[in-house]
C-alpha cells in the first residue's frame, strides 16, 4: 500500500517475500505523491483504476471536482452528502491563529467533539507558524514530540486537539478536519496533491483556512 511513496529499488526486495507462485497487489494513488518520487515501473502487471472515494462525503468530492484536481472526476462511494466546504482567510500570523480558532469553533458548535477533530497544516513542521504553540484560543494542542517509545510508537504532547502536518497525517482521517496554513501562488502539481490529501482526510466536515491570495483562488474555482 502507498506505493506512490516507495522507491523503485524497494520493489525487488518486497517481491522476495512472496512465496513461490505468490501474487502481489501494488496499491498507489498518484495524487497522494507528496514527495515527488517517480512512479515505480511495473511492466507486465495488470492495472486497475478506480476514482471512487469511500471516505469523504459527496460535498467534499464535488468541491474537489470543481477545482479540477484530476483529469478523472472523483466518484463518491460514501452515502453521506455532508455539509458544504467552508473557506476562511487570513492576512498574517495573528490572523492565521484567529481564523484557525474560528474554524474549530464552527466544527465544535456543529457537534463534533475534540477527539473527532484534527488540525492539519498545509506546511511542514519547520515552516509552520502553528507548531510550537501550546494552544489555539481555548483549545490545547496535541502534537508529535519528535520522539518514539521503546515499541516505536510516536509520542505526543498532552492536548485536546491533534495538530499535524499534511505529510504526517496522510493515510489517516478524522470526522472533522481544519485544513489550515494553505498558501500557494498557483495550482501547480505539488499544490494540487497537497490540497487533495488534506481535503480527503475529512470523513464528515471540512473547513479550509487559507491566505488571502489562496482563498481568493479557491473561492473563484468553487463558485
Amino acid at each position: 500500500d502507498e506505493g506512490q511513496d516507495f522507491r523503485t529499488e524497494w520493489l525487488p526486495l518486497l517481491l522476495r517475500l512472496l512465496k513461490p507462485q505468490g501474487r502481489a497487489w501494488w496499491l498507489e494513488d498518484p495524487l497522494q505523491n507528496l514527495y515527488g518520487r517517480p512512479p515505480t515501473p511495473l511492466p507486465g502487471w495488470v492495472t486497475l483504476r478506480s476514482e471512487t472515494n469511500y471516505r469523504s462525503p459527496r460535498e467534499i468530492l464535488a468541491a474537489l471536482n470543481r477545482l479540477n484536481l484530476s483529469e478523472h472526476p472523483f466518484e463518491a462511494g460514501s452515502p453521506l452528502a455532508g455539509p458544504a466546504v467552508e473557506i476562511l482567510s487570513y492576512a498574517d500570523a495573528a490572523g492565521l491563529v484567529e481564523a484557525t480558532k474560528k474554524a474549530l469553533t464552527l466544527g465544535l458548535t456543529a457537534g463534533f467533539k475534540r477527539p473527532q477533530t484534527a488540525v492539519v497544516s498545509f506546511r511542514g513542521r519547520e515552516h509552520s507558524q502553528l507548531f510550537g504553540l501550546e494552544r489555539i484560543g481555548p483549545h490545547s494542542l496535541r502534537t508529535f514530540s519528535g520522539h518514539y517509545d521503546l515499541l516505536g510508537n510516536p509520542e505526543f504532547s498532552a492536548g485536546e486537539i491533534l495538530l499535524e502536518t499534511v505529510y504526517r497525517f496522510k493515510g489517516q482521517s478524522a470526522p472533522f478536519i481544519v485544513f489550515t496554513e494553505i498558501d500557494f501562488e498557483a495550482f501547480d502539481e505539488r499544490t494540487v496533491r497537497k490540497l487533495f490529501v488534506g481535503a480527503t482526510r475529512a470523513s464528515l466536515k471540512l473547513v479550509l483556512v487559507a491566505s488571502e491570495r489562496a482563498a481568493s483562488m479557491l473561492r473563484l474555482s468553487l463558485e
